[in-house]
């Protein structure tokens, strides 16, 4: 089980114009699921295992795969136990990417959906009863943050100037690695959410930062996290995450007279 050490820039026309994708979304290689947050995940694993942790739990939503490749890295480690946590619905089944998880050995602790405080408080404290260590929230943690900034760090910083990057947001933590991370800002940083309020994006840059750039920009989820959107887009993108900010970018693209690029990033 590998992961790629630099993930690629692709260029794909768009509406007449160059679009630059960083396809951060192949960060792991197969079985691992196409998602950028395995950089911090490996990371943070590492650390955990290291310091004598032997069981990890996660918690992931209905739509989202970090618990699946935490189930997948988990095998990578003697003795080292996995728990995947997520929201039940009555009479919705078990979501596949927990189902798959499951097969590879990860025990799952499903719990009642509501609040989401609440529902990862229950599963943060049944994996503690357990002697196990929680994964933040959102994998919100100086780890995940410091690996995307790595990554930034290398992108070519003459595709920066006089340009626009877009790209979904979840939890903020990749925003914030690329805005500590950028070799250069770009004049415009525009962030999609997936579902989380615009204010608490921006506040997960204040809390790890100090200041949030004035070229950053969220815009409310314009279609609800748990619906998927179906649109042409010319490479693999989640319909729960990348593919609503890139339908965001292609229905905007005459108000981005910069550069674009495109950080996707996967779920």
């Amino acid at each position: 089980m590998d992961f790629r050490e630099h993930t690629p820039i692709e260029r794909y026309r768009v509406q007449g114009r160059i679009v630059c994708v960083k396809r951060d979304d192949l960060f792991g290689v197969t079985p691992f699921p196409p998602l950028a947050k395995l950089r911090g995940l490996k990371v943070l694993v590492d650390r955990l295992y290291a310091e004598g942790v032997r069981l990890i739990g996660c918690w992931d939503t209905r739509v989202s795969r970090l618990g699946l490749g935490l189930a997948v890295y988990t095998q990578n480690f003697s003795g080292l136990k996995s728990v995947i946590s997520y929201p039940t619905k009555r009479g919705v089944p078990e979501p596949e990417h927990v189902a798959q998880a499951r097969a590879l050995g990860a025990d799952v602790y499903p719990v009642a959906g509501g609040r989401i405080t609440i529902s990862f408080s229950a599963a943060r404290k049944y994996v503690e009863s357990r002697g196990g260590v929680m994964l933040p929230f959102g994998l919100e943690c100086q780890e995940a943050i410091q690996a995307v900034k790595a990554e930034a760090a290398l992108f070519p910083k003459e595709l920066l100037p006089n340009s626009a990057l877009i790209l979904s947001c979840g939890s903020g933590v990749t925003l914030t690695g690329l805005v500590a991370g950028l070799p250069q800002l770009p004049n415009r940083i525009v962030g999609i959410s997936s579902g989380r309020s615009p204010a608490n994006i921006l506040s997960c840059i204040e809390r790890n930062l100090g200041a949030i750039p004035k070229c950053v920009k969220i815009h409310k989820a314009e279609v609800p996290y748990s619906f998927p959107l179906f649109f042409p887009c010319p490479f693999p993108a989640n319909p729960y995450y990348d593919l609503k900010a890139w339908k965001f970018m292609v229905d905007h693209m005459k108000q981005y007279r910069q550069r674009i690029i495109f950080w996707n990033i996967g779920a």
